[in-house]
C-alpha cells in the first residue's frame, strides 16, 4: 500500500485503535481464527503487542498488556455501549450462531426495518457488535 494513500488533505486516515487487553496472545488468535483478522506483528515481552488487521487490510487493532497498574480493565462487566467493536453483516442470524459456538456470548438482538444489530461479548469480555443495516454509516 502507498503511503500517500494512508494521508487525507483534508483530515487523517485511522489507522488503528488500542485496546490494553489481560491476554493480547489469546485475544488476537480469537479474533483471527473467528473475524477474520489477520496477525501482522507481536512483540515477544511483557506486553505482547500484537497488531491485527481486518479483511480489508485497511483497519487495524493493536492489543496489548499495559505495564501499568491495574490491570486490564474488566470489559465482560463493562455495558457494551461504554466501549464495542461493530462489524457489517451479511447475515446476523448466523453471525450468532457462529461465534456463540466459537465461545462468544449473546448480550442482545434487535431487529427493525431496514436495521439487525446484535451485541455479543468475545470470550475475552470485549463487546462485539454485529450489524446490518438498509444505510451504511461509511462513506465508501
Amino acid at each position: 500500500m502507498k503511503e500517500e494513500s494512508l494521508v487525507n488533505p483534508n483530515g487523517f486516515v485511522l489507522e488503528h485503535p488500542a485496546i490494553d487487553v489481560a491476554d493480547p496472545v489469546a485475544t488476537a488468535k480469537w479474533w483471527c481464527d473467528n473475524l477474520g483478522f489477520t496477525m501482522t506483528r507481536q512483540k515477544d515481552d511483557s506486553t505482547h503487542t500484537t497488531f491485527i488487521v481486518d479483511a480489508t487490510g485497511r483497519v487495524a487493532i493493536e492489543m496489548y498488556r499495559a505495564r501499568t497498574t491495574p490491570a486490564a480493565p474488566d470489559y465482560a462487566s463493562m455495558d457494551p455501549l461504554t466501549l464495542h467493536f461493530g462489524f457489517t453483516s451479511k447475515d446476523v442470524d448466523a453471525d450468532i450462531e457462529r461465534l456463540t459456538k466459537a465461545g462468544a456470548t449473546l448480550i442482545s438482538h434487535e431487529k427493525s426495518p431496514g436495521f439487525d444489530n446484535a451485541m455479543l461479548k468475545d470470550p475475552f469480555g470485549i463487546s462485539i457488535q454485529f450489524v446490518k443495516r438498509e444505510q451504511s454509516v461509511l462513506l465508501k
